[in-house]
């Protein structure tokens, strides 16, 4: 039976550089072994035929507002069956916005995840560190990529991809090839070309501008450009703006297209080509120039350096300069890059215009001509995804996991004693987000605390995950059920006390030493829409004399008439703070089942939560739960749990401060 294959790229049947990587990669598959289907962005090269009738099915990405199909990529893996998902080509971080989904998907699917993809960056880029060891095969295609990401990725390979046509980029009579393509531009020039549809990363401007301070120098020069004047850069404007001329430039044609069978014409027909790019992942230009015997002017950079250094003219690549890169959230980000200088750039086009070249033509056809005939094969790259691997070892501790949020981590902590006393020889890990770690610091029973990593699910000898695995897709709120009791029957271990070690604030002396007898009043939990209590500024004037400190994040509604401590403590702070008060008014939030963990008398307001599931664990101390009438203010007569967009008056402002005020007083 034959092994389904969906690859991800850009269209086979178009004319960038990363449709032809598809486009070889499909011509060298096993079809007898290899059953594929493409999901494909960007245009089609209609005089491309790759095989006829195509032995693959081709499914359209590009939507008007999503270029690169995100959402209807994951859709399709959804809903198909298949062995391997393979990216070609493509920056891996254009899909970073659907990795979760993805490696979720992979996950219980149970297919392979390759990528073959280019790696360009000056710097590591740290954050894509942990989504390409997502990968069951990372491939990138360069030797300076492997390099930079080997010590990260232990499981990174080297894929050399062929040149699609390869064999087309041949030299051929370059007096003929120029009477076709410049049959206007005198036999006496010389002709340097740029090549690139993409200018973001190519430096087109630069090399405009150095070539025309070289040509004050040597006037026997012109520029073809084959790309497009007004693109990233607007390039007419740049060369008028140095002083060009009519003959010192020739253009692209708007109405001429990138199609691979013209292009080793226009190789053969220019003396020199020239890619001064800030970062290279892979130079097909250069590759292809070079096969045609033409020689190369190149920046010294990143993986164009190893294809180029020993044929061409490389030109130093160090002046500071950004470029943008995609972000995980699937926005752009401005990274730092190198660029060459104009000025190096002039002298390198100078130093080639007076040479003979011919070291530079043999030297190019040699290094080229031995390049395309070591590429990888994509069957070998399937055939060993398609074997076992040995699983890896698995970290000899136990791994409790708690993603979000403050309560729920605080909660956690009455299962550690139990689960130390049934794992007495081997450590205890715990896993939450970084903003929440402090709420668990110097828990007895724990040994080390590390940042939220869902990988790290897979790697521990012992993992307890009962939020994730139990609590999260139970529909909980439909029980009586309280949930800070379900964390202990999930571990299947005995209720210990909630615990939080509580720190006096390095100020609290010197600013508020003498603030004794206060009450801690909060306003807003987790949403500001819902379960914020607009109403605390009537409550504490209706106290009169009494003191009050809030407690809360920094964007939390402001209280009038209670020292201001949003924002302003940590975790443990705060919880000293609340074990010293005399009592607290708190909305359903971390801050109620601090209160109960540290004994201290609380008023509880919920809003779309109910308390007979969300209320605190109380320890020493006691607790008033103050909830609205549902069948008063909801017209759907339940606890929506804040997931009602057509709510226009949340249910919590419906609680009286008046009432508020009487279980406040009661307690105190």
């Amino acid at each position: 039976m034959k092994k389904r294959v969906l690859f991800v790229g850009e269209n086979p049947l178009g004319t960038t550089g990363n449709a032809n990587m598809l486009a070889a990669i499909l011509s060298d598959l096993d079809h007898d072994k290899y059953q594929a289907a493409c999901f494909v962005v960007n245009e089609t090269n209609p005089s491309a035929v790759l095989f006829d009738p195509l032995p693959y099915t081709l499914v359209n990405g590009t939507t008007s507002n999503d270029y690169w199909g995100t959402n209807r990529l994951i859709s399709l893996i959804q809903e198909t069956q298949f062995d391997y998902l393979c990216m070609v080509g493509i920056d891996f971080w254009r899909y970073l916005s659907a990795w979760n989904a993805i490696r979720s998907l992979r996950d219980a699917k149970k297919f392979k995840w390759i990528a073959i993809f280019p790696y360009d960056t000056w710097d590591l880029q740290k954050s894509w560190v942990g989504p390409l060891n997502d990968l069951d095969f990372p491939c990138v295609y360069s030797q300076y990529g492997y390099d930079q990401l080997k010590p990260h990725v232990p499981k990174i390979q080297y894929y050399r991809p062929r040149l699609n046509g390869w064999e087309t980029f041949v030299p051929s009579d370059k007096f003929t090839a120029r009477m076709e393509v410049f049959p206007n531009i005198p036999i006496g020039k010389t002709i340097f070309g740029f090549v690139g549809k993409n200018q973001i990363r190519k430096s087109p401007e630069r090399l405009v501008k150095a070539f025309l301070e070289a040509k004050k120098t040597n006037p026997e020069m012109v520029l073809y450009l084959h790309t497009d004047m007004n693109g990233y850069h607007n390039l007419k404007q740049i060369a008028q703006a140095n002083g060009a001329v009519n003959g010192d430039l020739v253009a692209k044609q708007p109405d001429v297209s990138y199609d691979r069978s013209k292009m080793p014409g226009i190789y053969n027909a220019i003396d020199c080509l020239v890619n001064c790019s800030m970062q290279e992942g892979l130079s097909w230009t250069p590759l292809e120039a070079m096969l045609c015997g033409t020689p190369v002017v190149a920046s010294d950079t990143t993986a164009q350096s190893e294809l180029v250094k020993d044929a061409g003219f490389m030109v130093l690549c160090k002046d500071l300069s950004y470029i943008p890169m995609g972000g995980m959230e699937g926005r752009n980000d401005s990274v730092e890059s190198k660029a060459c200088r104009v000025e190096d750039i002039r002298d390198a086009i100078l130093s080639v215009a007076d040479s003979d070249r011919k070291d530079m033509i043999q030297n190019g056809l040699d290094v080229s001509k031995n390049w395309v005939a070591d590429v990888s094969n994509i069957n070998d790259l399937l055939n060993e995804a398609g074997k076992k691997r040995k699983s890896e070892k698995k970290i000899e501790a136990v791994l409790f996991a708690q993603h979000s949020s403050a309560g729920d981590v605080l909660m956690t902590t009455q299962c550690f004693k139990g689960i130390k006393e049934r794992h007495p020889d081997m450590p205890l890990v715990y896993m939450t987000q970084k903003v929440f770690a402090g709420v668990v610091f110097g828990n007895p029973y724990l040994d080390e605390i590390i940042e939220w990593d869902e990988r790290h699910l897979k790697r521990y000898e012992v993992v307890y995950n009962p939020h994730g695995e139990h609590i999260i897709n139970g529909g909980f709120n439909n029980l009586d059920v309280t949930l800070h009791s379900m964390y202990p029957y999930f571990t299947k271990v005995e209720s210990d006390d909630i615990f939080i070690a509580p720190v006096c604030p390095q100020w609290w002396e010197t600013h508020w030493g003498s603030y004794t007898d206060y009450i801690v009043v909060h306003t807003t939990g987790g949403s500001k829409e819902y379960r914020s209590y607009p109403h605390m500024d009537q409550v504490i004037k209706s106290l009169g004399d009494k003191k009050f400190i809030q407690l809360g994040g920094p964007s939390d509604l402001r209280c009038e008439g209670a020292v201001d401590l949003r924002g302003k403590t940590t975790w443990q702070e705060s919880a000293w703070i609340m074990q010293h008060a005399k009592a607290a008014v708190v909305v359903d939030s971390f801050l109620s089942h601090l209160a109960g963990a540290v004994g201290t008398d609380a008023v509880v307001v919920y809003g779309p939560a109910p308390p007979r599931v969300v209320q605190p664990k109380v320890q020493g101390c006691k607790i008033i739960n103050l909830k609205p009438d549902m069948l008063k203010v909801c017209k759907s007569m339940t606890h929506c749990w804040g997931r009602n967009e057509q709510c226009n008056s949340p249910c919590i402002n419906t609680i009286s401060p008046l009432i508020v005020k009487k279980a406040l007083e009661k307690l105190i």
